[in-house]
């Protein structure tokens, strides 16, 4: 097969490719390459724009030998033209499987890729969606079009790993940019570390997989790091990701997937460039990246099929937290992170706090089923958005319920403050829903439902309103079931 050029080799770098233009390039791949292609429309853009996943995979030769493959999601450029390098890299991978040097990863390989999962912000140079939201922390309420087909194409593809590609600016004008410094990194890796996402998971990511990648990164020359989340002032402590599930790589995590974080860095803006914002050598680094990262996956193929199978998927946690938080790391409470001078660009190592040890807490022993009891087309809406599964009680039955009783008020932080406990048997009245929980559903519904979760509904004004001030709350815990 000819070797058929990218949008951004055709247009010789002096530009992004278009929305457009990707759409084009992957319905192309998907006719000259079936049948180790097939492209899906796993939604559509705030602006109505298609947001497509092109499935490589090849099942020809034993279709049930499908089921030892690694199944792999890639997402670039969530935040559009911003980071628009993830995208770009993700349309070579594509060229490579299925036409290149890398087709022979098809035999142990299933991938799902999406290159442009905000092709709004793409169209508009924003990080933002058509709605003018950061639709990476979004993962909660699901309230945009895109978060939710990115959340929904997990459980269509049950993927058992994904890798969510992201770029951050070296440059922070109105934070670290005022106190006179850059950062310096060239490549940066996180995993999906919220506390409530399967220990054995995280172990093996953390242990196992990081150690590798980072390695394996180096290895073609870049400097790589586990990543440090954004410094905005020498005086902070330095930590890394977001412990929430807002992000999509926690909420991937939580749903049973290796989730990995990819992070590269954009020179200013105003800098002299070869190309257009660099987007050449900011490519290369995430096509690197990539590399390493199949390879590394390709090396731990056996072991993360069992620990993903065996582990995150059908097993249901007895007890579990629902907050985690950084504190500092008793081994080593200072770091040196390297800075450049934003007026010389020389590089300054500065000593910061570090607080990159996770701090599990709020442990919650899960129940059996969750009751809502009020607002229950608010709630309906909100399992069917999250596709968690739920019935409407059709007659009252009694049951042991428990919860807590709040204290109310305009603000999440005062309102999810906890008075006093509830548990009691009640009888339910017909029209409640009722959701129980199961192996692909129990690490989400504490989180979302409880005020007590950072990562709850009831953190956002729209639901905290919901919160009647001293009453125990109108969603309860069930522990046994009468029905």
């Amino acid at each position: 097969m000819k070797r058929i050029k990218t949008p951004l080799e055709q247009n010789g770098f002096q530009r992004y490719s278009s929305s457009g233009e990707i759409v084009h390039y992957l319905r192309m791949f998907a006719s000259i390459a079936a049948p180790l292609a097939r492209l899906d429309c796993i939604g559509h853009s705030a602006q109505g724009r298609e947001i497509l996943a092109l499935y490589c995979g090849d099942r020809s030769k034993d279709p049930h030998a499908a089921q030892q493959k690694l199944r792999i999601m890639l997402v670039g450029s969530q935040h559009g033209a911003s980071e628009a390098a993830g995208c770009e890299a993700l349309l070579y991978l594509i060229r490579a499987v299925l036409s290149g040097e890398l087709q022979c990863l098809l035999e142990d390989f299933e991938f799902m890729i999406v290159p442009n999962a905000n092709p709004d912000g793409r169209e508009r140079d924003s990080s933002k969606n058509g709605n003018d939201v950061n639709i990476n922390r979004d993962f909660v309420l699901l309230s945009q079009p895109e978060s939710c087909a990115l959340d929904t194409a997990v459980l269509r593809y049950q993927p058992m790993v994904v890798l969510d590609m992201h770029e951050s600016a070296v440059l922070k004008r109105k934070t670290l940019g005022l106190e006179g410094y850059l950062t310096d990194f060239e490549a940066q890796f996180d995993i999906a570390c919220h506390p409530a996402i399967s220990e054995n998971l995280r172990n093996y990511a953390e242990s196992q997989l990081l150690p590798a990648l980072i390695s394996a990164v180096e290895a073609r020359g870049l400097r790589a790091q586990r990543y440090i989340r954004e410094i905005t002032s020498t005086k902070q402590p330095i930590t890394h990701g977001d412990l929430t599930m807002r992000t999509f790589r926690n909420k991937a995590g939580l749903r049973g997937a290796l989730a990995i974080l990819l992070e590269t860095p954009m020179e200013p803006k105003a800098d002299p460039h070869p190309t257009f914002r660099n987007i050449a050598v900011r490519m290369e680094k995430q096509w690197n990246c990539l590399q390493a990262l199949l390879r590394v996956l390709h090396l731990q193929c056996q072991p993360i099929l069992a620990t993903v199978m065996r582990d995150a998927r059908f097993s249901l946690p007895r007890i579990m937290p629902l907050n985690g938080s950084y504190v500092r790391r008793a081994e080593s409470p200072q770091a040196l992170i390297t800075l450049r001078r934003r007026d010389t660009r020389q590089l300054e190592s500065i000593q910061f706090a570090d607080h990159r040890a996770i701090a599990a807490h709020d442990f919650l022993q899960l129940p059996s089923a969750y009751i809502v009891q009020a607002h229950k087309d608010v709630f309906a809406d909100l399992f069917a958005r999250h596709r968690i599964p739920f019935t409407t009680m059709t007659e009252s039955f009694e049951g042991l319920l428990e919860s807590e009783v709040f204290a109310g008020g305009d603000t999440p932080e005062y309102a999810c403050t906890v008075l006093d406990g509830y548990r009691e048997r009640a009888v339910l009245a017909p029209g409640s829903l009722y959701a129980s929980l199961r192996p692909d559903t129990a690490r989400l519904l504490p989180l979302l439902l409880d005020p007590r979760s950072s990562s709850s509904v009831f953190q956002y004004p729209q639901f905290t309103q919901l919160i009647a001030a001293r009453q125990p709350l109108f969603v309860a815990r069930m522990f046994d079931q009468d029905r």
